[in-house]
């Protein structure tokens, strides 16, 4: 059984570090070398983001837009030169309020196949 946390580190924040990472490279002209360093992963990493051969999930984009929400306000935290250890807050902040979203309540019980689960306390 897959807990709601591993649901989030294994779909929802992969889906939220591209996302930044097309936002740094897209509206803010970052050089890959910089957003590796900025974001604390390597230049491959931000490579295979970009070119969708990781993270390419576009459907959890679909299903919690709020996702790219809160990869505009990352980037915007890290173009105005807040510390990874200042923005880390809105990552915490994003799993939070996904996680309290029906649609990943939803999600949850389809991945782990129980039925009548009350971990998320949806309906």
């Amino acid at each position: 059984m897959k807990t709601p946390c591993e649901l989030v580190v294994g779909k929802i924040l992969p889906s939220l570090r591209a996302s930044v990472v097309k936002e740094l490279s897209g509206k803010h002209d970052m050089k890959q070398s910089e957003i590796a360093r900025k974001l604390g992963i390597t230049q491959a990493s931000v490579s295979q983001y970009l070119s969708a051969a990781r993270a390419g999930d576009t459907k959890m984009i679909e299903r919690f837009p709020k996702i790219l929400t809160y990869a505009e306000d990352i980037s915007g935290r890290i173009i105005s030169g807040e510390s990874r250890h200042q923005w880390y807050s809105v990552l915490c902040e994003a799993c939070k309020d996904i996680r309290d979203d029906n649609e990943f309540c939803k999600m949850h019980r389809i991945v782990t196949k129980i039925s009548g689960c009350d971990i998320c306390k949806k309906k």
